[in-house]
C-alpha cells in the first residue's frame, strides 16, 4: 500500500464525524430510511447517517465522499438512494500497515527481503 494513501486514510479517520460514520457502517444497516439495504449488509444510506449522527445531509454526504475518496468506503446507487458500505480490504490494509510500521515486533509490509531494516 502506498505511503501517501495510508496518510490520507489516517487523515480522513482523524475527523471524529468520519470515524463515527465508519463505525455506523461497520455495525450494519440501521434501517431508518432505506429498505434497499438488506439486514446482512454492512452499510447505510445517507439518510441513515443523517438520522444517526445529527449531521446535515450536505455535511454527511461530504464526509462520506471523503471516506470514499481514500477507499475506506464504497458507494452504490440503489434506485433513488445512495448507499455506502465499508471497504474491509482497505481497512485491513491500513491496519496492517500501522501494525508493521509502529510495532517493532510485527513484520514490515515493505521491508526488503534479507535486509537488516
Amino acid at each position: 500500500m502506498d505511503h501517501d494513501i495510508v496518510l490520507a486514510q489516517l487523515a480522513a479517520l482523524a475527523d471524529p464525524s468520519r470515524f463515527h460514520i465508519l463505525q455506523l457502517l461497520a455495525r450494519g444497516s440501521v434501517a431508518t430510511s432505506c429498505e434497499r439495504i438488506e439486514a446482512f449488509e454492512n452499510g447505510c444510506c445517507v439518510g441513515d447517517v443523517v438520522a444517526e449522527t445529527g449531521l446535515s445531509q450536505p455535511t454527511a454526504s461530504h464526509h462520506l465522499k471523503a471516506l470514499e475518496k481514500v477507499h475506506l468506503v464504497r458507494r452504490e446507487v440503489r434506485g433513488p438512494w445512495t448507499c455506502y458500505f465499508p471497504n474491509p480490504e482497505a481497512i485491513e490494509e491500513v491496519t496492517a500497515r500501522l501494525r508493521s510500521e509502529l510495532l517493532p515486533s510485527a513484520p514490515r509490509v515493505d521491508a526488503p527481503q534479507g535486509g537488516c531494516c
